[in-house]
This record gives structure tokens, sequence and C-alpha cells, in this order.
């Protein structure tokens, strides 16, 4: 016993310290709404750790710290459930919640919160009164209570609930972001699990500290080349994307199609940004829908997208960028109507062996694009 208790301390002071490093490294901008909740989340682990911490220091030396197992303990079943709700908080900023019709997270979440601050009460309750219904302590140390199975079924719907809320919101989450929110639940799953069926060691804790490890490091790869609005990659993205096409050029031709928004301004000036962010994140799905997974799709700065393909056959291109305008001018947001969408394009080839750079390709493509802005600013008389 004394063995596994001492296991399981180690495995606790490794999962605080990974905590705190998670604290320690998250993004310095600590008033967005994602990195508040992040930071409710690991500081209940931590807090948690900590008291699991507690209650193997009094297994293994006993005498006056059995009293700080038992408070530990207590913190512990009076707790946790905080952090399901502070993790399905966590993931709700994740969703893209003006995209939906209705917004039903709600439906997942106020169970969570219910079970957390039920849970809190009644533990109190039976810990004050001394009802023993969730954990006891006698003479030969810690035992379940009796309705420690029933509390470990409401663990699991909540656990469950998570799940559930990511699958219905699965369409609403951006794409890069979805599998690691997917298996969070499920590694936290199979700690809690691990824990119930191996009672001396503590895997839950480990198992979601090492579930949210997997997506901060996920999360924080994917943001440095993401742009939050659109979901497409941003600038750095794109420059990657170009680069690494640009090396593969000498065994295979790559291309690249410049989309401009076509009166961008008069449509932040006339219906307001939210209107033009609307816009755009339409296009940008457009572009998504029109290529396959190969193709990186980016917003290369503004109203203004850039799409690297490995698509090279010029009227396979024409094509894909006829049905990209086709699409566009069917946007239904919510200004349809007032005011017709339109995009003007540009596109360049990189051709197999070519001594052109990338810059050059940028440019082809860039100039292009312009002229046929021209041409329609013309034709509308802009």
């Amino acid at each position: 016993m004394n063995m596994a208790c001492l296991g399981d301390l180690v495995i606790n002071i490794y999962t605080f310290s990974l905590a705190m490093m998670l604290l320690i490294f998250q993004e310095n901008d600590r008033k967005s709404k994602s990195n508040l909740s992040f930071t409710k989340l690991i500081g209940i682990l931590a807090i948690l750790v900590i008291a699991s911490a507690l209650i193997d220091i009094g297994v293994l030396v006993g005498g006056t710290f059995t009293g700080f197992s038992k408070f530990a303990t207590y913190v512990i079943f009076a707790l946790d459930p905080f952090g399901f709700l502070f993790a399905i908080n966590y993931i709700d900023c994740f969703v893209k919640k003006d995209e939906l019709v209705d917004d039903l997270s709600g439906f997942f979440i106020m169970p969570v919160k219910v079970y957390a601050i039920s849970n809190f009460v009644l533990v109190t309750f039976s810990t004050l009164f001394k009802f023993n219904w969730f954990y006891l302590y006698d003479i030969a140390g810690y035992h379940r209570g009796q309705l420690f199975y029933v509390r470990l079924f409401f663990h699991a719907m909540a656990c469950f609930c998570i799940l559930a809320y990511i699958i219905y919101y699965r369409n609403a989450i951006i794409s890069v972001y979805r599998t690691p929110l997917l298996a969070l639940p499920i590694i936290v799953g199979v700690g809690i699990v691990s824990q119930f069926v191996i009672s001396g060691i503590n895997f839950a804790y480990a198992a979601t500290v090492f579930a949210f490890l997997i997506l901060f490091i996920y999360v924080q790869r994917c943001d440095v080349n993401m742009d939050y609005l659109t979901g497409v990659v941003n600038r750095r993205g794109i420059d990657k994307a170009l680069k690494k096409a640009a090396g593969d050029g000498m065994f295979k031709s790559f291309s690249v199609i410049m989309v401009d928004i076509d009166y961008f301004k008069l449509i932040n000036d006339r219906f307001g940004h939210r209107a033009g962010d609307e816009v755009l994140s339409a296009i940008a799905d457009i572009l998504k829908e029109t290529f396959d997974d190969d193709t990186v799709v980016g917003r290369f700065g503004g109203d203004e997208f850039c799409v690297v393909t490995s698509i090279s056959d010029e009227k396979i291109l024409k094509e894909r960028v006829d049905s990209i305008k086709k699409a566009v001018s069917l946007i239904e947001w919510s200004n349809m109507g007032e005011m017709e969408l339109s995009v003007s394009t540009g596109i360049s080839v990189f051709k197999r062996n070519s001594k052109m750079q990338i810059k050059d390709l940028i440019d082809h493509a860039d100039r292009m694009m312009y002229e046929e802005k021209t041409r329609h600013h013309l034709a509308a008389g802009l």
C-alpha cells in the first residue's frame, strides 16, 4: 500500500508541475474569455492534485498528517466536478456561435453546473454531519461511502455531456481544433475509469492534465498560423505553405490564386464591420469547400485571400475560379438583396524547375487580381 501511495505521490508531483507549466506558458492575454476559462480549469486541477498529494503524504507519514488527508479528501470530493464545468466552459470558447441558428449550449452546460453545485452542497453536508455518504475514515483508513458509485455515475454523465457538446457543435468548431477537443473527454474518461478500477493510483487528474497539455500544445501551434475570424491560416501560415510548395517545386508544379473582395470598404461603411466579418467568413468557407485538403487557404490580409494549390492546369484553375465567383454571388448574408457580393481573382502558376521566386509568383497573381478589380470598379462606375 505504501509503495502505491509513493507512486501516486510521484504522479501527483509531476501532474502539478505540468499544471503549473500550462499556467505559466499560456498566452499573455489573460483577459480573453478563453484564457480566463483556461486559468480557472488548470487552477482547479492544481488544487485537486495538491489535495491528492496531501492524502498520499497522510497515508505515508500518518500521525498528525491524517487530519490533512481527511481535509484533502473533502476538497477532492467537493470540488472535482467543477473541473468538468470549467472544462465545458473552456471548450465553449472555441464554438463560433454566430454560425448557429439555435444555441443549445445551456442544454449541455446546465446539467454539469447543477451537478457541480449540488455535489458541493451534499458532500459538505455529509462531511459536517458525518453521514459518510461518499467516503469515510475509520481505524483502517479511507473507505468508499454508500453513495460513492451514484456519484461516479454522475461523473460519467458529466463527461458524456462534454463529449455530446463537442459532437453536437462540431460544425461550429474551427476544424483544426475538433480532434484535440474530441480527444479531451475520451482521455479524461479513460483516466476516471482507470482510477476507480485501480483505486490506489490517481489516474484521473493525471489524465486530465495530460489531455489539456495536448490541447494546449495543439492550440498554441495552430494559433501561430491561424486567422481567428475565418478559420483559415494567416499570412504566416501562407508563407509557410509557399515555402514548402516551392521546396517541392523541383518535383511538381503548384499554383497561387489571389482573391480580393470587391467593394469591401463600402460593405463595412454601409452595413458595419459585423457584416464585413460575416462576408469574410462566408468567402473563406467557399474557398475551403472548393479545394481538397491538400490545398492551403489563407487570409493574406484585410479582405484578400490566398490559395496555394497543387493544381497547375490553367483550365482547371479557371473552372475553380468561376465556381468560386458563382458561389460568392449566391452567399446568403444578412444584407443580401441590398448589395451584391463579388470577388476579383488572379492566378499564377509555379512551373516545375522554374527559376521564379515566391515573391514573383505572388506579385504576378496580385497584379492580375488588381487588373480585374479595376475592370469591376470601372464597370460599376466607382
